[in-house]
């Protein structure tokens, strides 16, 4: 029989992942914290669950959530836009206890490359995370209680800008009067791209690590937006004429050369690029 996984958070990215490890054959629990998002995980096969973490307590039947489950994904975020105020590293640490007791024995999270901060030029697997927000702080101190765990083995999957046509931060940007820093180079993945890591990794890469799900393409921000803009049907964004000085690019190059992964969007969903 096949082993049980788990996805706490089926949100934007936690519920086709959920659907995905479905449909390649494994019994799948996932959990939502409102009731009336249990309806889309029964509706893709889903066993449903109402979980809500706090920093204090776990409001819903965790053990049972947890119970018989092989791999955990905790495709979870900070919160803190929404929060301000709230301890993402005291939700994980009252978390982690529930994941001790059952018989998880992989857990993958899903991190960002915030914990890079204002690092400039390349960053890769081995550049040290020197994160100069609070989200950044707080995603790069759950990684390290995770990775510190000896009842189970952990993956870390930092994220760059996460695009899908019917979510694009080109439709953010339509709305800013001017755009800064047009020539960064821009460090995001597809969604479909992140779901295909969270499904490649967990059985082709070493645990306890981190890996980095950006996409080894790095336009500048004004080419790739523009593009983008006109893709998607929006009006022509408005960059600043002053130069900027970001050039961070974040790249992994065993997630290909080592690990086998073929980007199923290495042009994160443009379909007339030239260049």
């Amino acid at each position: 029989m096949s082993a049980t996984y788990a996805v706490l958070g089926c949100g934007w990215l936690g519920l086709p992942l959920a659907e995905s490890l479905r449909k390649s054959g494994h019994p799948v629990r996932g959990s939502v914290r409102r009731q009336t998002a249990l309806a889309a995980l029964e509706d893709v096969g889903v066993a449903p669950h109402l979980i809500h973490l706090h920093e204090d307590k776990v409001e819903g039947a965790i053990s049972l959530f947890l119970e018989g489950v092989s791999r955990l994904y905790l495709t979870i975020t900070p919160g803190l836009r929404k929060d301000p105020k709230r301890n993402f590293v005291a939700v994980i640490e009252n978390l982690v206890p529930h994941i001790v007791k059952s018989q998880v024995r992989e857990v993958v999270f899903t991190s960002s490359t915030s914990v890079f901060g204002a690092t400039q030029g390349v960053v890769g697997h081995d550049t040290v995370p020197l994160p100069n927000t609070e989200s950044g702080r707080q995603l790069l101190a759950v990684e390290q209680l995770l990775l510190a765990q000896t009842s189970f083995a952990t993956q870390i999957l930092r994220l760059g800008g996460l695009v899908d046509r019917n979510r694009h931060p080109a439709q953010t940007l339509a709305r800013k009067e001017i755009i800064t820093e047009p020539q960064a180079p821009i460090n995001l993945i597809h969604r479909a791209d992140a779901m295909g890591l969270l499904l490649h990794l967990p059985n082709q890469a070493p645990w306890n690590n981190v890996y980095h799900g950006v996409v080894p393409w790095h336009p500048s921000k004004k080419d790739f937006y523009d593009q983008a803009a006109k893709e998607l049907g929006l009006p022509p964004l408005r960059f600043s004429d002053m130069p900027g000085a970001t050039n961070k690019k974040v790249v992994d190059l065993r997630i290909e050369n080592e690990l086998g992964y073929v980007f199923k969007e290495p042009r994160l969903g443009l379909t007339n690029w030239v260049g």
